[in-house]
């Protein structure tokens, strides 16, 4: 029996190896970075096993991953409970002994060889200093399961750092990464009472104009475009999940990895154009079709000073004009239709932001009569889906629209509209990004659209790259703010300096003039390299260097973010 329980052992240790190569290779494939135990304990986002088959699996690939676990388990199964004895002439207990010796010797020679050979490369003074460092440095020293260990270290002793932390002060100083504080005032108009966001999910900036057999997937926004200010070349800060777009919007500030914003830190120290338009006497009301805790949204909303949150429990099935509801809360028809009434009641001047549901993955939550007949001959069912949820999507801000002109909300209200993220869809027949030359495993940045629109807005198309965090910004430019307000870090996009765009995943990426740079591992006493990895095809490869005071503040604000997010914690 001791054989065939060594064997059961090896068989499990195996099994649990595979599974966290096999989870990381799908979170990697989705997020670019590594499953962390945040993401484990903390996470909520919707993985249904339809998300795999559909979303993430290479069906001509990752099959060789798996293959040979069920002939693991069947020759672990039949295996004899004991080994034949060997008769001393073939096999005797001393030779045993010595290629024992000399396997475990080899093995402890190799692991050695490996850790000091990449401990020279990424040198460090702790193995937790270079885990706060570089999560893929840290990997490429100790490799993955001391990689959790580190994790739950630093789980561990958080809130004990986080008071050391806030008892002294900030060691990157905000002006060594704030951008300039003044606004444009180019485009200030006069008459907004209301402002109304509309995070949308998963629509991808490619889609906006897109047609297939002659029908347009997305008709009301593509001519809601040529009435707004339509910007073409904003990135979504997509770190952890749907959450950190809101984060950025909300702060102005950068979304680190492995932290769960509105469960991890208190949204009450952070500044927000929550704070800031609550300060001018706006009202303010978030509206959200799922449960109130998903993504822990009832926390941290509450903590930024909303009047209201509306949620599932906010909205009727049995009075909705659609009824669809799944596990993920009432669909954007009902959900708009419903709040128009809790709108009409809403004391002006309000603020309201809404976040959508219905185009999540796996994409297969829109009623299916509303499906369109141009897509039917779509071969791949998840393209076909992510088309017909968008058009549903699409037509359910058309009636909201008609409904906000209908009650005399439209003359004064200014309309925000962009995407959490892109769909993430890489087919043949579609695919979601593919903007980027891009040759290495670096998950590509992603390009999502953004709507400014008023009816006294001039139309444009403006062309100037930025994120999440700029949005914020732009919309105080537009409402006649003259600066921006303390610890925003992003950008009008309505101003012409351009500047670089960072996102801070493990592996921290940057665009600057349509290039794309990522910040190489190192030790913590190195300096950072950067290095140029891809560009963007409508614009090409260009001659292009990164400026060497952008290095130095993509540093300062990776570090800064650190500080902030180690520092707000929530009890």
């Amino acid at each position: 029996m001791k054989n065939k329980r060594r064997k059961i052992i090896t068989l499990v240790t195996y099994l649990i190896f595979s599974f966290l190569f096999i989870a990381n290779l799908y979170y990697n494939r989705y997020f670019g970075n590594y499953l962390s135990l945040t993401d484990m304990i903390m996470g909520q986002g919707i993985r249904p096993f339809r998300v795999l088959t559909r979303h993430l699996i290479n069906w001509k690939l990752d099959p060789f991953f798996i293959f040979d676990i069920p002939i693991l388990i069947y020759l672990t199964v039949k295996s004899k409970a004991e080994t034949p004895i060997l008769k001393k002439s073939e096999f005797s207990r001393k030779n045993l002994l010595k290629n024992n010796f000399i396997l475990v010797l080899l093995i402890i020679i190799l692991f050695f060889t490996q850790l000091i050979y990449s401990y020279s490369l990424f040198p460090a003074d702790s193995l937790m200093e270079l885990f706060n460092h570089s999560t893929p440095a840290f990997v490429n020293v100790y490799g993955i399961i001391p990689l959790y260990l580190a994790e739950y270290q630093e789980l561990k002793h958080k809130s004990q750092r986080s008071r050391e932390i806030s008892n002294k002060d900030l060691e990157i100083d905000l002006r060594k990464v704030e951008t300039e504080k003044e606004l444009s005032s180019e485009a200030e108009l006069d008459n907004i009472k209301n402002v109304i966001i509309i995070q949308l999910e998963s629509l991808d900036a490619k889609l906006i104009d897109y047609k297939y057999n002659g029908q347009e997937v997305t008709p009301f926004l593509n001519k809601l475009k040529d009435k707004s200010k339509y910007f073409s070349d904003i990135y979504a800060h997509h770190i952890n999940g749907s959450f950190d777009a809101e984060f950025s919007f909300f702060t102005s500030l950068y979304p680190i990895n492995r932290n769960y914003t509105f469960r991890s830190n208190d949204m009450r120290e952070f500044n927000t154009i929550v704070n800031v338009l609550r300060q001018d006497g706006y009202n303010t009301y978030a509206f959200h079709g799922n449960k109130e805790g998903f993504f822990y949204r009832d926390k941290g909303y509450l903590e930024m000073g909303f009047d209201r949150f509306y949620s599932r429990e906010d909205f009727s099935v049995s009075e909705a004009v659609i009824g669809e509801d799944t596990y993920l809360g009432i669909n954007d028809y009902d959900l708009f239709d419903q709040s128009i009434d809790y709108l009409d009641q809403a004391k002006e001047p309000f603020l309201s932001v809404f976040i959508t549901v219905t185009s999540h993955t796996p994409f297969t939550f829109y009623p299916e009569e509303y499906k369109v007949k141009e897509f039917s001959d779509i071969e791949t069912t998840i393209v076909r889906d992510y088309f017909n949820s968008m058009h549903f999507v699409d037509h359910s801000l058309e009636m909201f629209f008609k409904k906000i002109k209908a009650n005399s909300m439209m003359e004064d209200t200014l309309f925000v509209i962009y995407s959490d993220h892109i769909a993430d869809i890489n087919r043949e027949e579609y695919k979601s990004g593919d903007n980027f030359a891009n040759n290495r495993n670096i998950k590509e940045p992603e390009q999502i659209p953004l709507f400014i629109y008023h009816q006294d807005i001039e139309p444009e198309v403006i062309k100037k790259s930025g994120t999440h965090t700029d949005i914020a910004p732009t919309i105080l430019d537009i409402m006649g703010y003259q600066e921006k307000p303390e610890g925003f870090l992003g950008v009008s996009l309505l101003k012409e300096i351009e500047n670089p765009l960072f996102f801070l995943h493990e592996i921290p990426q940057i665009i600057y003039k349509d290039q794309l740079f990522i910040r190489v591992p190192a030790g913590p006493e190195e300096e950072s390299e950067f290095e140029k990895i891809s560009y963007k095809k409508s614009t090409g490869d260009l001659n292009v260097e990164l400026p060497e005071k952008e290095k130095e503040r993509l540093n300062n604000t990776i570090n800064y973010m650190q500080e902030v997010m180690n520092r707000f914690l929530s009890e």
